[in-house]
C-alpha cells in the first residue's frame, strides 16, 4: 500500500452535529492505528442562514468548500451527512466509505410543555422545517397546518422553537440522538406518513479518487456494507429522477430476508400530487433497483411534478 498521511487531516463543518460525526470517524480511524487531525471548514450553507434552502439551490451547498480542500490536497478525507452529499461527486473525488447507518427516520419535536403528537395538533398549527420533502409530506398528512421555513443547526432550531410560537419542528431522528437530545423527541414520525431523505442517518466519507492508500484505509476501517447497499439504491433513485437534495423526494431501502426493499416517494410542494412506490431486488442489484423504481414513478407522472417544482424555484 502507498505511504499513508500521518496524520490524516479530516475536513468537517463546524456545527455540533458535524463535529460529532467527525469525531466518531476520527475515533474509528484512531482505533485502527492512524493519527487524525480535524480541520473545520465553513460551507456556503453555513454562511447563508437567512434564505430558504430551496431558494439558494443545492449544488454542493454543504459540500463544495470541503470538495475544494480535498482536490487541493489540504485535507485527506471529508465527513458528511450522506443526505447532504450530491449523487454525482465532482471529478477527482470518490465516496470511499459509508458508515453504519443510524435511525433513518424523521422525528416530531413538539413545543415545550405541550407534548401533543403530530396527528393531534389543533387545526392551523404552525410547524417549521427547512425541507421541501418534509413540507410536502406534512401538508399531505395534515393539509390544515401551516408550514414555515427555518434555518440553522439543530441547537438553533430548537432554541427558535423554545422562544417562538411554533407548535413543532421536524428534524432527523439520528441527529437528535447523536447530540444526546432524545428527550426532545415527541415521537418518531411513522414512515407511512413521512418517507425519509435519501441517505438520512448514514455518514459518507469522501476522499480523492487517486489517493489509493487513503481510499483503501477508509474503506477497511469505516465501510458498512449493508448500509452501503441501502443508500446506493436510494441515491440511484434520486439520481435517475434528477432531483437535488432539496427536492420533495424521499426514499428508504433496507435489507430483509436476503432481499433489498426500496420505498420511494415524489410529491408536489403542498403534498399533491403524491406518488409512492416499492420494489425489491438482491443487494447486489442496488443501483439497478433505485433506477427501476424511479422509472416506475416517472411512468406515473413524477417528471411533470418535478418539472413544475423546478419552474417554481427557477431551476
Amino acid at each position: 500500500m502507498p505511504d499513508l498521511p500521518d496524520p490524516f487531516v479530516l475536513g468537517t463543518r463546524g456545527s455540533a452535529l458535524a463535529m460529532w460525526q467527525a469525531r466518531h470517524v476520527q475515533a474509528s480511524l484512531e482505533a485502527a492505528g492512524h493519527r487524525v487531525a480535524l480541520e473545520e471548514i465553513v460551507t456556503t450553507g453555513d454562511r447563508i442562514l437567512d434564505v430558504p434552502l430551496a431558494e439558494i439551490g443545492d449544488k454542493g451547498l454543504f459540500t463544495k468548500q470541503l470538495d475544494d480542500a480535498l482536490l487541493a490536497g489540504r485535507i485527506h478525507l471529508a465527513v458528511h451527512s450522506l443526505k447532504d452529499l450530491p449523487t454525482r461527486l465532482p471529478d477527482g473525488l470518490v465516496l470511499a466509505a459509508v458508515g453504519e447507518r443510524a435511525a433513518p427516520w424523521d422525528a416530531f419535536v413538539g413545543r415545550p410543555g405541550v407534548p401533543v403528537a403530530l396527528e393531534a395538533l389543533p387545526e392551523g398549527a404552525v410547524l417549521a422545517t427547512s425541507s421541501l420533502r418534509r413540507r410536502a409530506q406534512l401538508r399531505a398528512f395534515r393539509p390544515d397546518v401551516q408550514v414555515v421555513d427555518v434555518r440553522g443547526n439543530v441547537d438553533t432550531r430548537l432554541r427558535k422553537l423554545d422562544e417562538g410560537d411554533w407548535d413543532g419542528l421536524v428534524l432527523a431522528e439520528a441527529g437528535l440522538l447523536r447530540l444526546g437530545l432524545a428527550a426532545r423527541i415527541t415521537h418518531r414520525i411513522d414512515p407511512a406518513v413521512m418517507v425519509p431523505a435519501v441517505g438520512q442517518g448514514a455518514l459518507g466519507i469522501v476522499c480523492a479518487e487517486d489517493a489509493a492508500g487513503v481510499r483503501q484505509t477508509l474503506h477497511a476501517a469505516l465501510h458498512h456494507a449493508p448500509s452501503a447497499a441501502a443508500v446506493t439504491a436510494e441515491r440511484a433513485f434520486l439520481r435517475r429522477l434528477e432531483g437535488g437534495c432539496q427536492a420533495p423526494i424521499g426514499a428508504h431501502a433496507r435489507l430483509h430476508g436476503g432481499r433489498l426493499r426500496l420505498d420511494g416517494l415524489v410529491a408536489g410542494l403542498d403534498g399533491e400530487p403524491l406518488l409512492r412506490g416499492s420494489m425489491e431486488r438482491t443487494p447486489g442489484e442496488a443501483e439497478a433497483l433505485g433506477a427501476a423504481l424511479a422509472d416506475q414513478l416517472l411512468g406515473h407522472g413524477a417528471g411533470a411534478i418535478l418539472d413544475e417544482i423546478r419552474r417554481a424555484h427557477g431551476a
